[in-house]
């Protein structure tokens, strides 16, 4: 009864519509409204080509593909629709709205197509949504790119290091290829980031540290990182440099705080403060830094590196050497400026 209900109601459905079978690439049904709408006939168990329900009014196969592949880039991103210049049964071509919608029926994969006419406001914002969709993907494949490349560098400086033996030269190598993994991650997150250009720095700071706790596995093995982290959500501007300065305080910490294996902790605090800025906190209970020290004046380039980047944050850096080593950092999200 259910399944008769259904082709009843898909077979006297108002709205023009057809059924996909994903695997063929052929439409299985066509109902009555879709008929009058195209002039093709409509009925159940078919196997027709869908350029030959929906005409583009494209010749060479290639548009026809492209045109399918919309179908099916629509569904992948769950898009409510898209508009298309399709041809009745007459010659005549209209604007048309295209709404796809994934379902599964025995193990098959379908996608029930809705086709109707639009109205000029709704397809200037249709054609809206659409431009944003592709920047979207854009965007994302840029950020993807620019992880691989980085991927491919740290990957390179893992390879030289293999032919290094003073030790302080690889010493040096293996913190070039921290900082290229630490501006991967950012970009890697930018890619999966369902909100396109925000980062959620909860997620990145656990995979950096996790990334760091391998990387200098004798040292840090008896160390215990703990994480509060709480509504911290930032743009790339923001990220990249934030990025590279958690990375230098936790392999900082990592590779002086506890020498001799010993045990400790490093804490991670960073939240939201009510002016618009952030306050972060990377602070370890290891053997401390020499006393009465200034960061000023401390000639390492990770701290060096630290206080540009604090620089470039618009923030302010103090250190605490009461019990271990506290790092304490204010600072402010940077806002997008035209490149020239």
């Amino acid at each position: 009864m259910h399944e008769d209900l259904c082709i009843q109601l898909f077979m006297r459905s108002p709205c023009g519509m057809l059924v996909f079978e994903k695997r063929t690439g052929s439409v299985i049904a066509i109902n009555a409204s879709l008929s009058k709408l195209l002039g093709c006939r409509s009925g159940l168990d078919m196997s027709i080509p869908l350029v030959s329900i929906l005409q583009t009014g494209a010749d060479s196969q290639q548009s026809r593909g492209i045109f399918e592949q919309k179908i099916r880039n629509a569904v992948m991103e769950e898009r409510d629709g898209f508009t298309q210049l399709l041809r009745d049964a007459s010659g005549v071509s209209a604007e048309y709205l295209i709404q796809p919608r994934p379902f599964a029926l025995d193990f098959r994969e379908y996608i029930l197509i809705s086709v109707s006419r639009v109205s000029d406001t709704v397809s200037s914002r249709l054609l809206v949504e659409e431009a944003l969709a592709e920047k979207e993907v854009l965007l994302r494949e840029v950020h993807h790119r620019v992880k691989n490349n980085l991927q491919v560098i740290s990957s390179l400086l893992q390879l030289q290091s293999q032919f290094v033996d003073d030790p302080k030269i690889l010493g040096y190598m293996t913190d070039s290829q921290n900082r290229v993994r630490a501006l991967a991650y950012v970009y890697e997150h930018l890619y999966r980031s369902k909100e396109l250009g925000r980062i959620d720095f909860s997620e990145y700071t656990t995979r950096i540290t996790q990334s760091l706790r391998r990387e200098y596995g004798s040292h840090a093995k008896n160390v215990q990182v703990i994480f509060d982290i709480r509504d911290v959500v930032l743009n790339p501007d923001t990220s990249v440099p934030l990025g590279l300065l958690l990375n230098e305080l936790v392999s900082n910490a990592f590779r002086h705080a506890f020498p001799d294996e010993r045990e400790g902790q490093i804490t991670i605090v960073m939240h939201p403060l009510g002016d618009g800025g952030y306050s972060l906190m990377v602070s370890d209970d290891g053997i401390g830094m020499p006393a009465g020290i200034a960061i000023d004046k401390i000639q390492s380039l990770g701290l060096l590196l630290v206080s540009s980047l604090v620089t470039q944050l618009d923030g302010a850096i103090e250190l605490k050497q009461d019990h271990g080593t506290e790092f304490n950092i204010r600072f402010y999200p940077l806002n997008y400026k035209e490149r020239r």
